[in-house]
């Protein structure tokens, strides 16, 4: 067998090559790892071509392909750079030749992996599977009885619940064989449509002793996790969509190539590790943005406020305030196109509803926000289209989504194809006007419906028209981005329903929730750092929620709301200028203090000392750090006064003390590296900061 090693971060993957086949034997720490026992196990690229057998005791797994069973070793190169190196293999069969890319970054202890799959055949295939990235002998030594000691960590994620973590044994979810022989059980995240986050963030990680490795699936939409066995081995495949799980197939004709999804694998020593390799991948292929330097404080007219009715003489007196408070950006959301609400029927169109804004239409009204030194934004929904616009009215069904015939219809409204070159064109046009005329800075980009399956106008299936249209979209963001460089995008689906880094690659700003109950953020906060770094990470801060007369907020409410947003990004909200001058303080207080953190915040690394919180928690704690300094949020979501302890020994810290509120009175000790903080008040929090 000949065998060489490719190094990612502390990691290395061994391959080995015999009889003209390639394997992965393993991915292993401080040294290659050559045993030629792992090699029957080791295939790393599964792709499925109709027709073809797929010759194993499967089910559905995606596994025992036609390819990944005959495919033979064509040779590999290196490409490299100051930032990243990427190891090329090329393997084939008579019917198509497959290029695997292992991209690994510097300091990461991670890597990402897409395949390209080219028709060398004389006649036209149909794949109706592509691996991304595709391992076997994931644990050393770790067969199907071992089950009990293997975890699989995944998180849910909805509508105001983002993020939530758990945390079960292969053998509680029934992944063990009975036979010493393979299994026809999987475990299996999936998503089939363009809320690429509905039901679970695209990732999950594997546990087994002191090892963790985490996949990420990169894809604006439907994409499919799945770990299963092969003759006492586990596998772990993360892969953009498939035939089976989300209705996807693709013909590629002779000379044709298909680009598959990217996902990325990261490894570590516990859940907070690989969290914090995960982090610092995501910013090794992230588009730079000046946002995510500069991290502006925003504030949002929309939550316990205007909610989605904009008038001049309601957006007015929240701007004054947001400057008075420190805010950089303000952001007029959903409305500002409409007489009155409802506007769902109206999306499309996106003409501004001058009577709104008597004083120079919506134009006076940007203008009256740069007069005060912030930079606006407005909100978009791009890609959907209501029944009663022009826009739909005017336009053939060429322009949205279909499927079985008829035009597809969720939420009482069309998706938009991105894949036509006339929409891609038309919504260019609408942003360029929006920046051009109306000078806008900021743009909060939402999306409330998910598509469905797909499209299968003029494509192969509803899958293959998904993901058409979704890389469309991100080449239109991208196209907009490079015309202005200045503008930031936020964004934005219903909250964090599509909160996959395929799309965070090229949006600066992620909201994360549509969270409307300050008391449950706090489950969020720093939850939501495993799906995307603390700089990108908005957070909702509303001081006086609309359903509380202004009297009767206390202070720890206003500084709870602050505390929920520090470890990311703050998107202030309500109508904050009812409050009392002392809380108003309080607000200001805390806008400082992010200011005053910032610089190291986009950098940072998540932390979690007493583990990731549930929802329901009695209490939460989460936090950031770099090299130098810490940041750890303490809540206390119950209703009664607690005693909250976190052990912080092992980050090493030199010195602590309350960063906000200051304001207000906090009892705590901090001896021995060990935290004791006493919580008197139902419902508050707390933000130190250490140096390390």
């Amino acid at each position: 067998m000949e065998h060489f090693s490719y190094k990612c971060g502390k990691h290395y993957l061994s391959f080995g090559i015999k009889q003209n086949r390639i394997r992965l034997l393993s991915i292993s720490k401080r040294a290659p790892n050559f045993d030629e026992r792992l090699f029957d196990s080791g295939r790393f690229v599964e792709v499925q071509i109709s027709g073809f057998d797929q010759n194993g005791h499967h089910g559905i797994k995606n596994l025992s392909t036609y390819f990944g069973s005959n495919s033979v070793f064509v040779g590999k190169e290196i490409k490299q750079n100051e930032a990243k190196q990427e190891l090329i293999i090329s393997t084939k069969t008579d019917e198509i030749l497959v290029k695997t890319h292992l991209i690994s970054y510097k300091g990461v202890d991670g890597l990402s992996i897409f395949n390209e799959v080219e028709n060398i055949g004389k006649e036209t295939y149909t794949l109706e599977f592509v691996s991304s990235a595709f391992i076997t002998n994931i644990f050393d030594a770790c067969s199907g009885k071992d089950s009990k000691d293997v975890f699989f960590h995944s998180a849910t994620n909805s509508w105001h619940v983002e993020a939530q973590w758990r945390r079960h044994s292969f053998l509680d979810l029934g992944m063990f064989n009975g036979n010493d022989d393979i299994s026809v059980k999987r475990l299996a995240l999936n998503n089939t449509g363009s809320w690429s986050s509905k039901e679970y963030l695209p990732m999950c990680v594997l546990e087994h002793k002191n090892k963790f490795i985490l996949a990420q699936v990169e894809n604006n939409g439907s994409w499919h996790i799945e770990v299963g066995d092969m003759i006492n081995k586990y596998y772990l495949s993360a892969s953009g969509p498939t035939f089976f799980d989300n209705q996807w197939f693709k013909k590629i004709k002779p000379g044709e190539v298909f680009t598959g999804v990217t996902a990325s694998l990261c490894f570590g020593d516990s859940f907070e590790s690989v969290i914090q390799e995960i982090t610092k991948l995501r910013r090794a292929v992230r588009r730079k943005f000046v946002d995510n330097e500069t991290l502006p404080v925003i504030f949002n007219d929309y939550m316990h406020a205007l909610w989605d009715v904009q008038t001049e003489e309601t957006i007015k007196p929240l701007v004054d305030i947001a400057k008075e408070v420190g805010c950089e950006e303000f952001c007029i959301d959903a409305g500002w196109f409409a007489e009155k609400a409802p506007w769902w029927n109206l999306l499309g169109d996106w003409e501004a509803y001058e009577n709104n804004f008597p004083s120079g239409g919506l134009k006076g009204m940007i203008d009256y926000i740069h007069s005060k030194g912030m930079k606006a934004g407005i909100w978009y929904e791009i890609e959907a289209v209501g029944e009663e616009s022009k826009l739909f009215k005017n336009h053939d069904k060429s322009w949205f989504f279909n499927a079985n015939g008829k035009l597809t219809f969720h939420h009482s409204r069309h998706q938009l194809n991105f894949a036509n070159k006339d929409v891609y064109d038309w919504a260019k046009g609408i942003i360029e006007y929006g920046v051009k005329t109306y000078g806008l800075d900021y743009i909060k980009m939402d999306y409330n419906t998910d598509s469905g399956p797909g499209n299968d106008y003029n494509t192969d299936s509803l899958g293959d028209g998904l993901l058409i249209h979704a890389r469309a979209y991100i080449s239109w963001v991208n196209e907009i981005e490079d015309e202005f460089p200045n503008l930031t995008i936020e964004n934005c689906a219903s909250g964090g329903c599509r909160m996959d880094y395929e799309t965070l690659k090229y949006f600066p700003i992620q909201s994360t929730s549509d969270q409307i109950d300050y008391k449950k953020y706090p489950y969020l906060s720093s939850a939501v750092l495993t799906a995307c770094p603390p700089e990108q990470a908005a957070v909702w801060s509303y001081p006086l929620d609309s359903r509380v007369k202004p009297e009767d907020v206390c202070d720890e409410a206003v500084a709870m709301n602050m505390c929920n947003a520090m470890l990311g990004r703050i998107h202030l909200a309500s109508y904050i200028n009812k409050l009392t001058p002392r809380q108003i303080g309080l607000i200001k207080e805390g806008v400082d203090f992010f200011k005053a953190t910032r610089d190291w915040k986009k950098n940072s690394l998540p932390i979690y000392p007493n583990g990731i919180s549930y929802f329901f928690d009695k209490n939460v704690v989460g936090g950031i750090m770099d090299d130098n300094n810490l940041m750890l949020g303490v809540w206390n979501t119950s209703d009664k006064k607690q005693v909250i302890t976190v052990d912080l020994k092992k980050y090493k810290i030199k010195s602590l003390s309350v960063g906000y509120p200051t304001s207000l009175n906090t009892k705590y000790s901090f001896k021995n590296g060990i935290l004791k903080v006493e919580m008197k008040d139902p419902y508050s929090g707390r933000i130190f900061i250490a140096k390390r």
